[in-house]
């Protein structure tokens, strides 16, 4: 045998049916050493080339494989009409575009690829036990599941109802219910964990409802069956097609190649698995019986599962599964955070830090955080209203205290261990905080400004509030500046008309001081007034006499009394924005005194007695004053200049008193 041949000529002589390897190389080796180097070269050539085209073939049918394993989720198992296949969507997208333009919310349902419109009609729910009317419907039964939406009362161009729920088929039982009494045409659908009643318009409309729904879930059922059975199959005989033509691992032309991407649309059925299968089932269980924890840790896996999974619409339809689960989650989650007043009084905040946690997990901060300081506003409302109103003012307002600004300290705690990741939510907190101190002062506002209280009381009561406001700052809340701000114009307005009280009794005092001392008639008499006037911030032992007489009058006292009271008062709810109105009112209230006294110095009728007037000016003007401005030195406030000013009157009164004598 010639060996001398070109490549092609090897090709075919090494490819000849019977061709006898043996035989071939005996005769090749009879030959030159240049001729087997040669024969190798032309060998080797040979073999890249059916390497290269080997790899060729086998991607182009891996190719093929892959494009046609995309396509398995998207097999129609029903028998696929004329009609159907003529064009298949159209009639889908038509009745799709009829739930988007009467349907408000629905747009997810309407992304499911496959999903049809089958049946829609008017239905009334009804109370289960009541038997009452609840309200209108309207149902839409798709080929996988049934919407339920409910009529918009005032409804505005093609929109008619509002979406309120989407269950699917397999998850939901029909039974027929017996006409009895008031109810007639009435069928219920078990969707677990929960049940409802509808009643239709008539024996007709009803039965085509039970019929209809009965087969839709047949037909699904063998669909969802048919679909696993075909997937599987198709994707059996794909696997086994790679495997005949991929080369081993020593002989892959091209193992060099990463090929786990390509792999991983085709390496198995994603939606297999026994635990994916059972999980709508197992979190519908965990919903029912309220273990939220596990209902989370359930989404989550399932979560963490999906997001590696091809977007293709098998696994889409599943995702939509389980987001309706999700909504399911967290509606149930929400209503743990909308409880009544009465059941979160005895757990507080901490009961609604459970659900809390688990909507974050959700995803749903801002829910979480908007629900948890509802259920705390209502808690706080309902504690307040509570509250009766009984006894002194300072009582109630030392109440309403207690309640309200303990539990927004203890709010705020829960809300930080809730929250302590999500500091964008500390915004919101702070902006409620603001929201139910505006309402407490409202409260405040009717019981302290809207009646008749003294300006003692007042002062009392707003004292009271803001140390409480500053025990806030613990947590880190200081509320005490907004509080000052939203109470300032009626505590203004109080203090003005108390000044003008007081003004008013000096000049009615005024009229009937005949500059007298006072007489107490016994020593018994004297003593108590004594020590009364002592508790009030005045010492007048040393002005007594023939124990009976006191060397001022009795408006010098009462001036000197009203004057420290009305002054302490102001000090006390003393802010640097309140500064001047405070120094102008207390200014005011004694140049009123002291014109009444320079008024009585110039009086003919008083000239004997300008020893007496100075002395009472004395005491007004010096040991008053002097007391006064002990009581700023205590608040650390600095004593005005205004002030000061008129603490310079009695000098100037004594030395006109002396020149005109």
């Amino acid at each position: 045998m010639d060996v001398k041949m070109g490549d092609h000529g090897l090709a075919r002589v090494l490819s000849k049916q019977g061709f006898d390897p043996g035989n071939f190389v005996s005769k090749l080796a009879q030959g030159e050493e240049e001729e087997l180097l040669d024969m190798k070269q032309k060998v080797q050539i040979l073999a890249d080339e059916t390497a290269h085209s080997l790899k060729k073939n086998v991607y182009k049918n891996y190719s093929q494989f892959i494009e046609t394993a995309k396509e398995i989720s998207t097999i129609v198992e029903e028998p696929k009409e004329e009609k159907e296949q003529e064009n298949p969507e159209e009639e889908t997208r038509k009745n799709l575009a009829f739930l988007l333009e009467k349907v408000e919310g629905c747009s997810s349902v309407t992304e499911v690829a496959g999903r049809q419109l089958i049946h829609n009609g008017d239905l009334v729910e009804l109370d289960a036990e009541s038997f009452t009317q609840i309200q209108r419907v309207h149902a839409f039964l798709l080929n996988d599941s049934l919407m339920i939406a409910t009529w918009l009362p005032n409804r505005r161009g093609p929109v008619r109802y509002r979406f309120q729920g989407l269950y699917e088929l397999d998850s939901l039982a029909v039974v027929n219910v017996r006409d009895a009494g008031p109810v007639k045409n009435a069928f219920k659908i078990l969707m677990f964990p929960d049940s409802k009643m509808y009643q239709a318009d008539s024996t007709k409309a009803k039965r085509q409802w039970l019929d209809i729904l009965e087969e839709s879930k047949k037909t699904k059922a063998n669909h969802d069956k048919q679909k696993k059975e075909a997937a599987a199959k198709l994707l059996a005989e794909q696997q086994a097609a790679v495997i005949a033509v991929t080369p081993t691992e020593e002989s892959n032309p091209f193992a060099e190649e990463d090929t786990s991407e390509q792999f991983s649309v085709i390496e198995t059925d994603f939606l297999n698995a026994d635990w994916l299968q059972e999980l709508p089932e197992d979190l519908d269980m965990f919903i029912a019986q309220r273990n939220f924890e596990g209902a989370v840790d359930l989404v989550e896996r399932v979560n963490e599962f999906l997001k590696d999974c091809p977007k293709v619409p098998a696994v889409k339809e599943f995702r939509v599964r389980i987001d309706h689960r999700v909504k399911q989650l967290t509606e149930g989650l929400m209503g743990e955070l909308q409880v009544s007043p009465e059941r979160s009084l005895r757990g507080g905040p901490r009961a609604a830090r459970r659900a809390v946690t688990q909507l974050i997990r959700l995803g749903k901060s801002a829910q979480a955080c908007d629900l948890f300081l509802k259920n705390r506003s209502a808690i706080i409302k309902y504690n307040i209203r509570q509250l009766k109103f009984e006894g002194a003012t300072t009582v109630y307002i030392r109440r309403l205290c207690g309640v309200f600004f303990p539990s927004l300290s203890e709010t705020g705690k829960e809300f930080v261990k809730a929250f302590q990741e999500h500091f964008g939510c500390m915004s919101a907190f702070v902006v409620w905080a603001q929201q139910e101190l505006l309402a407490f002062v409202k409260t405040f506002h009717r019981q302290v400004f809207g009646g008749k209280s003294t300006l003692s009381v007042i002062v009392e009561c707003v004292q009271i509030a803001r140390q409480n406001c500053n025990e806030l700052c613990v947590i880190g809340l200081d509320l005490s500046h907004a509080f000052d701000s939203m109470i300032v114009t009626d505590l203004e307005r109080i203090i003005l008309e108390h000044k003008d009280q007081c003004i008013e009794g000096i000049k009615y005092r005024a009229a009937d001081d005949q500059w007298r001392p006072m007489n107490h008639l016994n020593d018994k008499d004297c003593k108590k007034f004594i020590e009364e006037m002592s508790l009030a911030g005045l010492d007048l032992q040393s002005f007594v006499y023939d124990n009976c007489f006191i060397s001022l009058t009795m408006n010098t006292v009462q001036f000197s009394k009203a004057c420290l009271c009305f002054t302490k008062d102001l000090l006390t709810v003393h802010t640097q924005e309140m500064n001047t109105l405070i120094t102008d009112s207390i200014a005011q209230l004694f140049t009123a005194h002291v014109n009444f006294i320079k008024n009585s110095l110039l009086s003919p009728s008083l000239t004997e007695q300008h020893k007496f007037i100075l002395k009472n000016a004395q005491y007004i003007l010096e040991t008053v004053m002097g007391i006064i401005e002990s009581y700023y030195k205590e608040k650390k406030i600095v004593f005005p200049k205004e002030l000061q000013k008129i603490n310079g009157e009695y000098r100037k009164m004594k030395s006109r008193a002396t020149s005109s004598s």
